[in-house]
């Protein structure tokens, strides 16, 4: 037997028993192992903020707060952008007195707080005690979730480059303020998830809403008016909205509307009116107060908008009139047998339920009177 014709005929025997084995041979070649799985993004836990705060006191702790928060972000948004199929960038993060490498900025100064999209860094080179009313009183501890909302801020401009701005995306027009708006908006829906999660108390939210109405501004005629406060706090309350409903429960308090929670007072309500602390986002308009130096500073640096200034931290609007907004701590009364409310410390004795132009007195009463009513 030649050695083609005994290679044959062992070549048939080894695949004769291979199927009496019911093994199937391997005639073709191997199909290639299939790609590995990407690796699953961590999921953010902002629980490591809040036990920050409590346990590190000392100069370190807002740089050691920033950083922090600064992944909790990347890994947020990366969630979002991984849902869409796309991959988010982390841009590098300065402080005060580090160098930049684009926008025409050098060095990081107050108060500069910006997004560089081409060297893909964000600056937090600002005091907020410098010129900003709603940091006046605050503690360095409970000034870090107003500094987290312009982190959240700057991270919302990064974030629009490449998700879109959400529902201040125009068809056809481009302008500074759809982007800021879209960047506040971005802020709520972290802050919003924040609260909802529990990492994040109502008296820190309400803080960092307080200052994002007061960074607006009212140069509504210039190429970088950036929305005027009213237009930044719905923004901020929009995005919240996103991740808070009525009537969700936050530990003691209760969603009511986008601008208003409450809490019932212990031992009210016998026989009588019900009495709840509320926060309620109220607008004076009587003052005057000067402008601060932010309302122009913060946002997307000058190399989006060609201007310089901005990036510099020029502020459009010194010492103007304006309106001061804010959450007010009130009490709210009321009595389902009557259908009136009266709120503590206002300009106003009892009305009907339906006056309250907040919405918070009908949706309480339609919480708690009707089953009253029913027995």
């Amino acid at each position: 037997m030649n050695g083609g014709l005994r290679h044959g005929v062992l070549r048939s025997l080894l695949l004769q028993s291979l199927l009496l084995l019911g093994l199937q041979p391997a005639l073709q070649p191997l199909a290639a192992a299939p790609a590995p799985a990407a690796a699953p993004q961590p999921q953010p836990d902002g629980s490591s903020l809040q036990k920050l705060r409590e346990g590190m006191p000392g100069p370190e702790l807002r740089r050691e707060y920033l950083l922090r928060a600064h992944e909790l972000l990347h890994q947020f948004w990366q969630l979002e952008a991984q849902r869409q199929g796309k991959t988010l960038s982390r841009p590098e993060l300065l402080f005060n007195g580090e160098r930049a490498s684009g926008c025409g900025v050098a060095e990081v100064q107050h108060p500069m707080a910006f997004y560089c999209p081409t060297s893909n860094q964000i600056a937090m080179g600002l005091d907020l005690r410098r010129g900003t009313r709603a940091a006046r009183g605050k503690t360095s501890a409970e000034l870090l979730p107003m500094e987290l909302a312009i982190l959240a801020h700057e991270w919302g401009h990064h974030v629009n480059r490449s998700l879109g701005q959400g529902p201040y995306q125009r068809a056809f027009t481009f302008t500074v303020q759809q982007e800021e708006l879209a960047a506040d908006w971005r802020t709520g829906i972290l802050l919003g998830w924040l609260l909802g999660q529990g990492w994040l108390s109502l008296d820190d939210f309400t803080a960092a809403s307080n200052l994002m109405f007061e960074i607006g501004d009212y140069e509504r005629i210039t190429p970088q008016h950036h929305g005027y406060p009213k237009d930044r706090f719905l923004a901020l309350t929009e995005g919240a909205a996103t991740q808070l409903k009525p009537g969700q429960r936050l530990g003691e308090w209760t969603v009511d509307t986008r601008e208003s929670f409450s809490r019932p007072l212990p031992g009210t309500g016998n026989d009588g009116p019900l009495v709840y602390e509320v926060r309620r986002f109220e607008i004076e308009r009587n003052g005057q107060i000067t402008t601060n130096l932010l309302g122009a500073a913060l946002g997307a640096a000058s190399c989006i908008w060609g201007n310089r200034d901005q990036c510099l931290g020029m502020a459009l609007q010194q010492g103007k009139g304006r309106a001061y907004g804010r959450y007010t701590s009130r009490q709210l009364r009321l009595d389902c047998a009557t259908g009136r409310f009266d709120v503590s410390d206002d300009a106003f004795d009892a009305q009907p339920i339906g006056r309250d132009g907040k919405g918070q007195a009908a949706v309480l009463a339609q919480r708690v009177c009707q089953p009253l009513a029913g027995g």
